[in-house]
């Protein structure tokens, strides 16, 4: 179990003055960018690329050739961005259905609930034997 943190102690231990002006210096700069993605390394050749693609390249011929050009893409991810950038978006994040929608879908729609096959549609009801 981990052990718990004694705030009291850790306060009366803090240089205050250092920690401000650290954070004083923090204010003044620009903060770290965003990760660095496939994507975003991709972009400045996004245009290019998405040509290539609407030209009849595949996406494993291309990143074949950015790879000996010494871009390290994977196939998969190189056509997950060509994807993205040919409907027009740049999200990361996955379409998500809900439960909700899972649930909705597993029932009956409301007209469908309670019906019956018509007495003309019955096969059983349209056979007569013969009388001998």
């Amino acid at each position: 179990m981990s052990q718990r943190i004694n705030y009291a102690e850790t306060a009366a231990q803090l240089n205050y003055a250092a920690l401000n002006q650290k954070l004083e210096l923090l204010s003044q700069t620009e903060p770290p960018g965003s990760r660095n993605t496939a994507m975003a390394m991709l972009e400045p050749l996004r245009e290019k690329l998405l040509a290539l693609q609407r030209n009849g390249w595949s996406s494993q011929q291309l990143a074949a050739e950015l790879k000996t050009a010494g871009v390290p893409v994977t196939v998969a991810r190189l056509r997950d961005c060509l994807n993205r950038w040919s409907r027009g978006g740049t999200r990361n994040v996955k379409a998500h259905v809900g439960r909700r929608n899972k649930i909705a879908s597993a029932t009956p729609a409301a007209n469908q609930v309670g019906r019956t096959k018509s007495p003309t549609a019955d096969a059983s009801t349209n056979f007569k034997l013969r009388e001998s």
